[in-house]
């Protein structure tokens, strides 16, 4: 069973996606992918796909299946650099509902090979893979469209072929995970500094994705991406329900540029300690593995837009300290074990049951038969007692106001219409969904402690020699 781990995960997904489209979360179901189709198109024609106009016509016009109603009132924007967008482009000449399933096929098909070769290159078991990434990658970023699975499967990519010394191919495959770039730089980064053959090739790599950038769109379009398009989408989003410190600020009250900088800085803050830790590993396990793991762990934490489904890639570094540092063991897998979900669904009866499932199954694979079915009792535990506080106190899951749309100038960002719509639809000014992130984010920070203590800490045979000396010395 464990060599077929990536199976498990493919069918379970399939079962995770099912019921969450049979759920309420079936509204914005591939809504992503609709706004970055529309913004390929518009590449395709020649427009400008960052713009009110054409992205808001076109994703009204697209076809079935339908956006939620509430959606239709404003431009969703495509925040994807151009050469991404050019990607998108590809799939423009193909009817929307054709490009819909041909891209949920590659998302699915992406994941499956992402587990696999991430137990290829970790040692990590692939069920025990499957299981940690399977409910935020299904439930959330194949749920929406968004191209994480691709991202993951990049970075796959890019450590299997560092753990084997072929600096082209891992660099080539970072360059594919460049479609979310700030996922992708801190392993950019970690690599350029402790694999000099790939600093040529790293150079390269942004090179050309910036000439196809402007082949893409034109010089002026492709500059304004960069000084207005991310500018505008990181206050946009400052008050969507994320887990990023933005979303955090912005919830007690911090004016949203301020909270922009602040997540801003939290990411430099921790891309700098993640490629230090990555460093550091690199010299201890004598394996570039963890220059491409572990700085993207540490750089989509409380970030300034990380959405949930980001956070998986941290997940892959923290299995790869919890199956190699046994003194980290216990805090890695609890780690995992409180961020693997996503609460906020744990209120959907449906998707209950398969949360306890998939617990039970990281439970037994982490920590044997008796931390498999307390794991499971602990989410059955969570989730009834979420519902009844949920039941008997409606107003700590109010959202935000009513979206009331404007009409927005077609020359104006997306963004625009965006903000508005994030800002009283998104934030979710709720109590209880606050709570909910907390296991989350502490989870996560559990995780990367381990990583660093797996880095700097003592090694695991020392502590063990120093354990038999000390026995020695008492008897």
């Amino acid at each position: 069973m464990e060599e077929h781990g990536w199976l498990f995960g493919l069918v379970l997904g399939l079962v995770i996606l099912g019921i969450a489209l049979a759920s309420e979360l079936r509204a914005d179901a591939m809504a992503d992918f609709r706004a970055f189709w529309c913004g390929g198109v518009a590449v395709a024609e020649h427009a400008n796909p960052y713009l009110q106009q054409p992205l808001q016509h076109c994703e009204q016009l697209a076809g079935p299946p339908w956006e939620g109603p509430v959606l239709r009132q404003v431009a969703l924007p495509a925040p994807l650099p151009p050469y991404a967008l050019l990607a998108y482009a590809a799939l423009a000449s193909l009817a929307f509902p054709l490009a819909y399933v041909l891209y949920g096929v590659v998302l699915v098909a992406a994941l499956t090979a992402a587990i696999a070769l991430l137990s290829r290159t970790t040692g990590v078991a692939s069920l025990t893979l499957a299981a940690v990434l399977a409910p935020m990658t299904w439930s959330d970023a194949v749920l929406r469209g968004q191209p994480f699975t691709l991202v993951l499967l990049a970075f796959a990519g890019a450590a299997f072929f560092a753990s084997r010394s072929r600096p082209v191919s891992a660099v080539l495959c970072l360059t594919g995970a460049m479609i979310q770039p700030h996922v992708a730089l801190p392993a950019a980064v970690a690599l350029f500094l402790v694999w000099p053959r790939t600093r040529v090739p790293l150079v390269g790599a942004a090179a050309g994705l910036g000439a196809i950038s402007i082949a893409a769109v034109g010089p002026e379009v492709a500059l304004s991406y960069v000084r207005d398009v991310l500018p505008a989408h990181a206050l946009a989003n400052a008050y969507e329900w994320q887990l990023s410190l933005t979303s955090l600020l912005t919830y007690f009250g911090v004016a949203a540029p301020r909270a922009v900088s602040l997540g801003t800085a939290s990411y430099a803050v921790m891309t700098v300690v993640g490629v230090i830790v990555a460093v550091r590993l690199v010299h201890r396990e004598k394996s570039l593995v963890p220059a491409v793991l572990v700085p993207p762990a540490f750089g989509v934490f409380l970030g300034v837009h990380v959405h949930y489904h980001q956070l998986a890639i941290a997940f892959p570094a923290m299995l790869y300290a919890m199956t190699r540092a046994p003194q980290v063991r216990s805090l890695a897998g609890a780690g995992i074990a409180a961020a693997m979900l996503p609460w906020d669904t744990i209120v959907a009866p449906g998707l209950v049951g398969m949360w306890m499932v998939i617990a039970g199954v990281f439970g037994r694979s982490a920590f044997g038969m008796r931390g498999g079915v307390l794991l499971t009792l602990v989410v059955a535990a969570f989730a009834i007692g979420t519902s009844l506080v949920a039941f008997l106190w409606p107003s700590l899951g109010a959202g935000g106001a009513p979206f009331v749309a404007h009409p927005y100038p077609p020359g104006a960002l997306a963004e625009m219409s965006w903000a508005d719509f994030s800002r009283q639809e998104l934030s979710r000014s709720s109590p209880l969904l606050l709570c909910l992130r907390a296991p989350t984010i502490l989870g996560v920070a559990c995780g990367l402690i381990a990583i660093a203590r797996f880095g700097f800490g003592p090694r695991a045979a020392d502590v063990a020699l120093g354990r038999s000396l000390a026995v020695g010395a008492e008897a």
